[in-house]
């Protein structure tokens, strides 16, 4: 059987238009052999968000955005179709929610699982929810900042006109005076310090001397440590000690001895007592001399004449 031309240019067309369409659909990333499931998020922005963009689950494209449509005339909310892939059963209290997909802030969707036991079933619509980005993060930092940043810069023109106005052509010479005066300062500052350098560059052997000096110092006193604690404990016992003798008592008791003792060797060269008239009496003295040699004469005569003295009887 002989097919018609007009036959083969339709087929030709047709098979035409199928691959267009799904070249189209391959190119806007949809997996064409693949079952997907829809589902639906409903979002207060979508800024960022496009037609083909990426769903991702824990770091892992499962989808992607089918359409974006508003939900009423006045744009309050928008309509997000998306497509899953359907061997993924997302929890019932799982959220789906906007972040920047990479650092210059394109924007994706992603899915945070829930762990409920029930599942959403198709064409569901799943809560949603906005992630800030770190560009959208930074962006609200700045904000502020660029805020009190221009109010700054307002004032500071404002202070320099006012500035302007108040100094005339004396004021402004004058500040210029100081401002060549402070740099005449800040230039003598600097040959002091150029000088300081120098004068420590030649002392630098006498330093380093006295700093190895000290140095040896402390490396002595460290291996000495022992010793030195050693003697501190010591002197701290012979401190105790002598608190411990009543030294105070034992000094004032020494002092009054030496008192009396003072006193009587006065009376005694004042020839006062017995022992005054013995050593300042000579008389006392020659008696007392005499007297011994008379004694000492009478002994040896006993010696000699026992009889004259003893008589002796016999019964």
């Amino acid at each position: 059987m002989k097919i018609k031309t007009e036959y083969k240019i339709g087929i030709i067309g047709l098979i035409s238009i199928l691959v267009l369409y799904f070249g189209i659909l391959f190119l806007k990333g949809q997996d064409l052999f693949n079952v997907e499931t829809s589902y639906y998020a409903v979002f207060d922005d979508v800024s960022g968000l496009y037609k083909s963009n990426y769903i991702y689950l824990n770091g892992m494209k499962v989808g992607y955005i089918k359409d974006i449509k508003n939900v009423d005339p006045l744009a309050s909310k928008f309509l997000v179709w998306i497509a899953v892939d359907s061997e993924i059963k997302i929890p019932k209290d799982s959220k789906i929610m906007i972040f920047s997909s990479d650092l210059l802030g394109s924007k994706a969707l992603k899915i945070n699982m829930g762990i409920s036991n029930e599942t959403f079933r198709r064409k569901d619509t799943i809560e949603s929810a906005k992630e800030n980005g770190m560009i959208d993060q930074l962006a609200d930092n700045i904000t502020p900042i660029v805020v009190k940043l221009n109010s700054v810069m307002t004032n500071l023109d404002t202070l320099i006109v006012g500035v302007n106005n108040i100094l005339d052509k004396k004021a402004q010479d004058d500040v210029k005076a100081s401002l060549d005066n402070i740099k005449q300062l800040t230039q003598n500052i600097e040959n002091i310090t150029i000088e300081v350098d120098g004068l420590l560059d030649k002392e630098k052997a006498r330093i380093s001397t006295i700093i190895a000096n000290a140095e040896s110092i402390t490396e002595n006193f460290k291996q000495n440590n022992e010793s030195l604690t050693n003697a501190i404990n010591n002197f701290s016992n012979i401190s105790d000690t002598i608190a411990k003798a009543n030294l105070g008592k034992t000094i004032t008791e020494a002092n009054e001895s030496l008192t009396s003792l003072t006193k009587t060797m006065r009376s005694i060269e004042k020839g006062e007592g017995s022992a005054g008239l013995l050593i300042n009496d000579d008389k006392l003295y020659k008696n007392l001399e005499s007297s011994t040699k008379k004694l000492d004469a009478l002994i040896e005569d006993i010696k000699q004449n026992p009889k004259r003295y003893l008589k002796f009887s016999v019964f």
